[in-house]
Order: structure tokens, then C-alpha cells, then sequence
């Protein structure tokens, strides 16, 4: 598993996080991540995805797992400034704080959320 790339579209609707929920569990099985870094995993999404939404646009947003030997790297991509919406509430503020927690590297750009779970 050197450098596989698995690839969601999901539209821009919190009714999808299940989806990413469901998706980042398999991809952390796959990898052979235990049951309490699958479950960090998908709760980092979650909240990585709930940072992505914005309301009032209409585009989707794209999810790419890649796998490399030593980690999982996740890039949560959209159109728009992702790091803005961030720092707009205390509520993106605890989400951020969230996926910081649970995630061994979380980095943040204009358009993307990167996540990173070392592998042991």
C-alpha cells in the first residue's frame, strides 16, 4: 500500500458526514489502525467536514485519502477560504481543537484541511 489515493466527492451537506464517517473507517481498518484511532479518525472527519460546509454555496467537496507506509494523509478540499470560516466561531474554534487532538498533524490552507495519522 505505497502511495494509494482514494477518492470521495460528497456534496456540500452535513447529510454526507456519515458517508465520510463509513469511508474513513474502512480506509483506517484497511491500514490497520485499532478501534480507538478508527474511531479518533472518524470523529476528525466529521468535524473536518462540518468546517468544510458553507451555506450558501453549492459546490462539493473533494476527499483524498492517500496511504504511505509510515501514515494516512487526508486532504479535505473546496472552493473558498476554509481557514476564514474557521475563525469565525467558537464552534469551528472547538472543531479545530478537536481534530487537532485526535490527529497526530492537522494543517490548514486557504482551500483544504490536511490531516495526517502516523501509522505504528
Amino acid at each position: 500500500m505505497n502511495n494509494d489515493n482514494i477518492f470521495l466527492r460528497i456534496p456540500n451537506k452535513a447529510d454526507y458526514i456519515s458517508l465520510v464517517r463509513l469511508m474513513s473507517s474502512a480506509v483506517g481498518n484497511k491500514i490497520g489502525l485499532n478501534i480507538d484511532e478508527i474511531e479518533d479518525l472518524k470523529v476528525a472527519m466529521g468535524e473536518a467536514c462540518v468546517l468544510s460546509f458553507v451555506s450558501d454555496e453549492n459546490e462539493d467537496i473533494d476527499i483524498t485519502y492517500t496511504i504511505y507506509p509510515e501514515k494516512l494523509k487526508v486532504v479535505i478540499n473546496r472552493t473558498g477560504d476554509v481557514k476564514s470560516v474557521m475563525e469565525d466561531t467558537k464552534e469551528a474554534q472547538l472543531g479545530k481543537m478537536i481534530i487537532e487532538s485526535l490527529m497526530d498533524e492537522v494543517y490548514y490552507t486557504e482551500n483544504e484541511i490536511v490531516i495526517i495519522k502516523l501509522i505504528d
